[in-house]
């Protein structure tokens, strides 16, 4: 392979940025990477105009539905738990998610969004909860077109703000936010810290992360909503390139730690000794596959997808033996 140059558009994170300075390198592959872009949707909407990129699992799969050919690659840039992302008053007696049946949830989201899909998945599967059973209040209510399984779903506002608001008034129970990826999602700070920055009144509903551990050790839980995707031309002009990229950033992911500051260091250290093990390995793994068969599954139940599929079916076939 010779002279190919890849436009990248990759999230910002201490495991993509030996991709950023060109420490991690491919023979003949050259490559420019936009990688200042943290709002994940904004990032899908720049990898239409990217060789390499990021997308939705649900996006994809819709895509697979209308006959496209699978562009997922196995890389799996920022997984979460989805338990710190549920918000509670203060003093609110809720301490546990299980407790959210029977009550009041409010999202800025669609039912059908990445964090929502994520954080449900917990509660169905992880907690025991009907989704049935809690009132959900959504900024993007027209976002689950089909509704076989009756969810409740009234109209809330469109702001994190908005709902955090509702949540202080007492008009909701709890409120569904992005909390951050990986050890982010299991000890705070990120997106988190600044959804709730300045407003001890509100915490999360199970914040030890002792007890998220405890979750993924029981369930092998731990949300993929997005993957790693390549342009349509790339796997047709470039066979074998997919597989090389997927090797790329599983190099680039291994050299986190020279990216991070001590104290990030530490987290991602005590995530890994908590869990048991690094849940961050790129590749359609088993855990990998389990995730993303879960999510699958929920989306096809709840209606936004068409059919049941495997998660083989959304990936590029070359990288599906890689790592």
């Amino acid at each position: 392979m010779q002279n190919v140059h890849l436009k990248m558009v990759i999230p910002p994170g201490p495991w993509t940025r030996a991709m950023v300075d060109d420490t991690v390198t491919l023979p003949g592959v050259s490559w420019e990477c936009i990688a200042d872009i943290g709002h994940t949707p904004d990032r899908f909407t720049a990898t239409k105009r990217a060789d390499v990129g990021e997308n939705g699992v649900r996006r994809l799969a819709l895509d697979v539905e209308k006959g496209a050919a699978p562009l997922a690659i196995p890389v799996f840039f920022g997984r979460e738990h989805m338990q710190l992302n549920i918000i509670v008053r203060d003093d609110s007696p809720l301490s546990d998610p299980r407790e959210l049946a029977g009550k009041r949830v409010g999202t800025r989201h669609s039912m059908v969004a990445g964090t929502m899909v994520g954080v449900t998945l917990m509660l169905e599967q992880a907690f025991d909860i009907p989704l049935a059973d809690i009132e959900w209040h959504s900024g993007e209510p027209e976002g689950l077109v089909n509704n076989p399984r009756g969810l409740t779903i009234k109209r809330g506002p469109r702001g994190v703000g908005e709902n955090l608001e509702r949540l202080l008034r007492r008009e909701v129970d709890a409120v569904i936010v992005t909390a951050g990826p990986r050890y982010w999602s299991m000890f705070g700070g990120h997106n988190l810290d600044q959804v709730l920055a300045g407003r001890s009144d509100m915490r999360s509903v199970m914040s030890e992360p002792e007890m998220i551990a405890a979750t993924y050790k029981r369930t092998g839980l731990y949300p993929i909503t997005d993957l790693g995707v390549v342009s349509a031309d790339l796997p047709r002009l470039h066979p074998e390139l997919a597989s090389r990229l997927v090797e790329a950033f599983s190099e680039a992911n291994d050299l986190a730690s020279r990216y991070r500051s001590s104290q990030e260091e530490t987290l991602a250290q005590r995530e890994i000794e908590l869990l048991g093990e690094d849940p961050h390995r790129y590749g359609l793994t088993d855990n990998a596959r389990r995730n993303v068969t879960a999510l699958l599954d929920l989306l096809t139940r709840m209606g936004a997808l068409g059919r049941a599929m495997e998660p083989e079916e959304l990936f590029v076939p070359s990288t599906l033996g890689t790592i």
